[in-house]
């Protein structure tokens, strides 16, 4: 009789190691694609506020060049907050009896329809307006 043995994770253990590793190799990509899409070439294509680029470069004593450069930069970090947002959800979607929501009013969901979560990347991102329309969303 063959007997099935178990290995411990090597990194956490709510998910398989090969799970986690998929999802940070997709965090990876995500990184990649941010920075390679927000360059200077397509810089003004992105609704760039021109006006308020001009007063932050004159009031804050900054070169054109430097304040294009900063804001490419804030540009990719918004990008990436998203992507860790979608990392939060595919890792723990990975747990055994939990899947992502996938566009469905919910980030993940328990399969036995017993929880449903919408994550959150930072402590301070809803406000009680938002907490009640999430709620309602997550009621239905």
């Amino acid at each position: 009789m063959a007997e099935k043995i178990l290995m411990k994770n090597k990194y956490v253990d709510f998910v398989s190691d090969e799970h986690l590793l998929s999802c940070i190799g997709n965090l990876h990509k995500s990184y990649l694609k941010a920075k390679n899409n927000v360059t200077k070439k397509n810089f003004y294509s992105n609704k760039v506020d021109t006006i308020k680029l001009t007063f932050d470069s004159k009031f804050n004593d900054i070169n054109e060049e430097s304040l294009i450069q900063s804001e490419i930069l804030r540009q990719i970090d918004k990008s990436i907050n998203n992507s860790i947002g979608t990392f939060h959800e595919h890792i723990l979607g990975g747990i055994d009896g939990f899947e992502v929501g996938n566009l469905s009013g919910f980030d993940i969901k328990a399969k036995d329809n017993t929880l449903f979560a919408d994550i959150k990347n930072k402590h301070n991102t809803m406000n009680s307006n938002s907490a009640e329309s999430l709620f309602q969303k997550l009621k239905v």
